[in-house]
């Protein structure tokens, strides 16, 4: 879920990436702390409260982490299949890709299967497809219809694994066919969200609203996935457009669009009504140069959309702790200081936890594997000796 460079979608004009969008890196950090504060502070759903309105409505900032990846991953890779594609270019993709996510996925899954083995409080592995589980889980296939994710975030990443082996097809008819075809990728991913919304309505599974679809044992997040990272590759399109770039990336229009976004969660108006909001947030922060870039380009928000993939993959484990703490220090303080000493102590060991998980296996684990893999696809390449 990398952020990605300023530069034209078409790569015929504009060859590859130049530079970070610190905005956007902001945008993506923001949105991981939300889908955190949503985890850890479950919110109480009889409340009238408009923060726990808008707490609830958590779950929707996977879909911008979805529109997002599928924009900044147009940005940086689009370039490889301008020509269509080759199996040297999807190679080298989806090891870029494999090397950004996985050392750390494999270090949280892995340290999941773990713990539960030792029977510690984390979800089970059944003992019927365990093993089948674990694999799944492990081959980041989970989500595919196949299995829940033991790490509970760790769902968008299987699917998001999906969108990347797509990537090529996608890419292609949303950026360089003819305009038709790319309204249809649009109109593909809006239907993929809208059944997305149709099954979660009659699948008769607890969840927090309409888009709001986890389990992976259903296709209900693959085509959630699908339909935002495809939107995302249409907004790259759409973002040649100077004219509209320049009404998107105003400051007084992003300006308004967090102000309807945070007004429709607080009003938990239906997911579809907001939905539309991120993409809105995506294409004007790639364009916008004002106060309102730098708010989310800022020093504090650019930092937290770097350990942005850290603080996603490592909060589920810190919502029991965070309930037991808060358990602890009720006897000894009032109910609003024993829930901010909790908070306090929990998001601070959590950004502590997402910057050495950052530096020790995000970092060394991306270089590591790009060697590796390099070394890899090189000795496949070269022709065998007589």
């Amino acid at each position: 879920m990398s952020t990605g460079a300023r530069a034209d979608c078409d790569p015929s004009t504009v060859a590859r990436p130049r530079a970070e969008i610190p905005a956007l890196t902001g945008l993506r950090g923001i949105a991981a702390l939300l889908v955190a504060v949503y985890h850890i502070n479950p919110p109480d759903r009889a409340s009238a409260s408009p923060v726990v309105h808008f707490v609830g409505k958590g779950y929707l900032w996977v879909d911008l982490f979805f529109v997002l990846s599928g924009f900044v991953i147009a940005l940086n890779y689009s370039h490889l299949f301008a020509a269509g594609w080759s199996r040297r270019a999807w190679g080298d993709f989806l090891l870029r890709r494999l090397a950004r996510v996985y050392p750390l996925y494999l270090a949280v899954t892995g340290a999941g299967i773990a713990l539960t083995l030792a029977h510690l409080r984390l979800p089970a592995l059944p003992s019927e497809g365990g093993r089948e589980m674990a694999a799944a889980n492990l081959l980041m296939i989970q989500s595919w219809g196949l299995a829940p994710s033991i790490n509970g975030a760790a769902w968008s990443l299987s699917t998001e694994w999906a969108a990347y082996l797509l990537f090529p097809a996608l890419v292609s008819l949303a950026l360089f066919m003819r305009p038709a075809l790319a309204w249809s990728a649009l109109l593909a991913a809006l239907l993929a969200t809208v059944a997305t919304v149709a099954l979660t309505m009659h699948d008769g599974a607890y969840h927090s609203g309409p888009l709001d679809a986890y389990d992976g044992r259903t296709a209900e997040p693959l085509l959630r996935c699908l339909g935002g990272f495809t939107l995302g590759l249409v907004l790259c399109r759409a973002a040649r457009s100077e004219r509209l770039l320049a009404l998107a990336s105003h400051d007084a229009t992003i300006a308004a669009g967090v102000l309807l976004l945070i007004l429709g969660l607080v009003a938990e108006v239906h997911d579809l009504l907001v939905y539309p909001l991120f993409a809105l947030l995506v294409i004007g922060l790639y364009g916008n140069r004002g106060i309102v870039s730098r708010i989310f380009g800022c020093r504090p928000v650019y930092r937290l959309g770097v350990l942005s993939y850290s603080v996603y993959l490592l909060h589920p484990y810190l919502v029991a702790p965070r309930a037991e703490l808060q358990a602890s220090l009720a006897p000894r303080l009032s109910a609003i200081g024993a829930g901010i000493g909790a908070n306090l102590a929990v998001y601070g060991a959590l950004l502590l936890a997402a910057a050495l998980a950052y530096r020790s296996i995000e970092e060394p684990g991306r270089r590591w594997t790009q060697r590796l893999g390099r070394g890899v696809l090189g000795g496949l390449a070269r022709p065998a000796s007589a």
